[in-house]
């Protein structure tokens, strides 16, 4: 039973991993859907909300994050910033770094549609951070997307060396990437232009608009096209502004966009059609959402009538840009900047502190494992030591009882061959060494039986003829029979292999065998 109880819980937990792993991947799909139709997207992604309920937190807060990224994509600016704050609590304890990369470039985001720029920037600089120190794990694309809401921060604070600084990052990574460099272009030349660098503004206008032209799809610049007429006209580039509304088709007054009506009264104003340029200017101040734009609108509204002789028109339009400039709070704006300028400079000094703390925290960490990888060395290269050492003098002492043992066995072997032989060699009988080896040679005719007595008399005649023979016989032999000592004995008194068979009524096979292996009893 607990193996089936096991079986299944481990079943259940694979299926919700493979399901947890199906949901992410469709939402894979409608993030990379969304980069070209967001609004389609959130359709797709409202699909999926009851069967993302059930899954895990991570895919919970992935989807949360996947809607914030669609909604930012389709310009629908957020009402306050509760979703993204939960987000990047979740993600800093138990997100990836390209997790981290995207929620807290999100978070920039949230921020600066709250138009918080203090804290959009923090979280585009955390975003950035990230980007920077893990380039294979994160998005290039978010990256150069993140400099490029650097730019426009910026610039809205009236940083222009910083915006141009970005601008030129932008354009970078864009070609890093492989990615349209026409925005970054704009952005290259309004920064220029803001700093009285007109020369290289045009050439980085020029750059966007020489990119527009050769793309074979102006349609799909209309936005930046528009903006390029704008600067162009701005710098009283008649010829190039006239050339850029050429290729800008649709109206902005139809589908309302106060900067294209401001960059239509720039290009009119240039082209000394006051009233058509008036009717841009209006459209902008009835409209009434564009701070920064209606103050521009006003003034020009004034000049235009001023020139014009028109005092009433321009008595209006000049209490109309005053009352926009109390409204706009350049004071505030200033401040913002400086608040911007002071957030940049404490988030560098607080990376750089990290960074030295980090550095620090290695070098002590490397320290202490180098010192410890160094003791443990030595402490391995003692035991080596000792090792070899203790092995060393084992291999010594059982040598040296090897060689006592061998000397010991070898001396007791004598001494038990030479008692052998003596007990063997033992006779009471009489009888010259001759005669007796004589009686031998007529017993191993056949006329002759060998009794005990008469092997003792054999080898006491041959010991007495042949004194070193006996130890010579056990020097050589190891251990030994009594009838193998008799074949020697035979042997050394010069009996053939027949005559020693008849002697001793050992086989032929066992004779003529002994005889080959004791060759040394004829030879010494």
């Amino acid at each position: 039973m607990e193996v089936k109880k096991i079986v299944c819980i481990l079943a259940i937990l694979l299926m919700a991993s493979c399901s947890n792993v199906g949901i992410l991947e469709k939402m894979e799909q409608i993030k990379t859907f969304g980069n070209h139709d967001p609004e389609k997207a959130l359709v797709m992604l409202d699909s999926l909300e009851l069967e993302v309920r059930d899954k895990s937190e991570y895919v919970r807060n992935k989807y949360d994050l996947l809607r914030i990224r669609l909604h930012d994509k389709a310009d629908h600016i957020p009402s306050s910033d509760l979703m993204i704050k939960g987000l990047v609590a979740y993600f800093e304890d138990n997100g990836s770094i390209p997790d981290k990369q995207e929620v807290y470039y999100y978070a920039g985001s949230t921020y600066r549609d709250l138009q918080d720029t203090p804290r959009a920037l923090e979280y585009f600089f955390k975003s950035l951070d990230f980007a920077i120190d893990h380039p294979k794990e994160c998005d290039p694309i978010m990256l150069r997307n993140t400099y490029s809401n650097l730019n426009y921060l910026y610039y809205q604070v009236q940083d222009y060396p910083n915006a141009l600084e970005t601008g030129l990052k932008e354009l970078e990574s864009c070609r890093q990437t492989r990615t349209n460099v026409v925005v970054p272009f704009v952005h290259i030349g309004a920064a220029y232009i803001a700093l009285d660098s007109l020369q290289q503004a045009e050439t980085a206008l020029d750059s966007a608009y020489t990119h527009i032209v050769q793309s074979g799809n102006i349609s799909q610049y209309q936005k930046p096209l528009t903006f390029v007429m704008y600067h162009y006209a701005f710098m009283g580039k008649k010829q190039k502004t006239k050339d850029c509304a050429n290729l800008i088709t649709g109206n902005p007054l139809d589908v309302f966009d106060a900067t294209s009506c401001m960059a239509f009264a720039w290009y009119y104003e240039s082209l000394e059609k006051y009233d058509s340029a008036s009717i841009y200017l209006k459209r902008v101040l009835d409209d009434g959402t564009d701070v920064v734009n209606m103050y521009d609108a006003a003034t020009h509204l004034f000049r235009i009538y001023s020139e014009a002789g028109d005092e009433h028109n321009a008595t209006l339009y000049a209490k109309t840009y005053l009352e926009m400039s109390d409204s706009l709070d350049f004071g505030k704006r200033q401040e913002l900047a400086a608040t911007v300028n002071n957030q940049y400079k404490y988030h560098l000094d607080q990376k750089k502190e990290q960074e030295l703390k980090d550095e620090k925290e290695r070098y002590k960490t490397t320290l202490i494992v180098v010192c410890l990888a160094a003791l443990l060395l030595v402490c391995l290269g003692y035991i080596y030591h000792i090792w070899r050492r203790n092995r060393h003098l084992k291999e010594v002492v059982a040598l040296l009882e090897e060689n006592r043992a061998k000397e010991q066995q070898l001396a007791e072997r004598e001494e038990r061959n030479k008692a052998i032989i003596k007990l063997m060699h033992q006779t009471d009988l009489e009888g010259t060494a001759e005669e007796v080896i004589d009686a031998i040679r007529k017993s191993s005719t056949g006329m002759k039986e060998m009794t005990p007595d008469d092997w003792k008399q054999l080898y006491h005649a041959v010991d007495e003829l042949y004194p070193s023979f006996k130890d010579k016989l056990v020097k050589e032999l190891d251990s030994y029979t009594e009838q193998q000592q008799q074949v020697c004995y035979l042997m050394r008194v010069g009996l053939t292999n027949s005559q020693i068979h008849n002697i001793t009524n050992v086989s032929r096979a066992t004779v003529w065998r002994w005889v080959k292996k004791y060759d040394w009893v004829i030879t010494n």
